[in-house]
């Protein structure tokens, strides 16, 4: 495994928030249960957003409190290990709810650097 700075696993998760908000834009909960496609990539880039918030060292995550790591990274846990029992109920209101806030926070975090 190799070690990434924190600016860069900071950059991985908002790649992976942008893109998740990209390939969804314009669709509805319907719209996205019918799209295996997007499905898929959205879990892949959801799976990558825990694993690079994983990796970010507790220090460094204590310091930005306004960013729900624990909730990140045990959904990417979730998602990895219960693959067949995926609730795409919740994706999607992690899609809607939780990751535009996300965005603006890794945004602001970013930028400082």
């Amino acid at each position: 495994m190799s070690e990434r700075a924190p600016s860069i696993l900071f950059l991985d998760m908002l790649d992976s928030v942008e893109t998740v908000l990209e390939y969804t834009l314009g669709m509805g909960f319907d719209d996205f249960l019918a799209d295996r496609k997007t499905r898929d990539a959205v879990i892949r880039n959801i799976q990558i957003l825990g694993e690079a918030a994983n990796r970010v060292p507790k220090d460094i995550r204590e310091q930005y409190p306004e960013i729900e790591w624990m909730r990140i990274i045990r959904s990417r846990h979730i998602l990895v290990h219960d693959y067949a029992g995926i609730d795409y109920e919740i994706v999607w209101r992690i899609i809607e709810i939780h990751l535009p806030p996300l965005k603006d926070a890794l945004l602001n975090l970013t930028a400082g650097r």
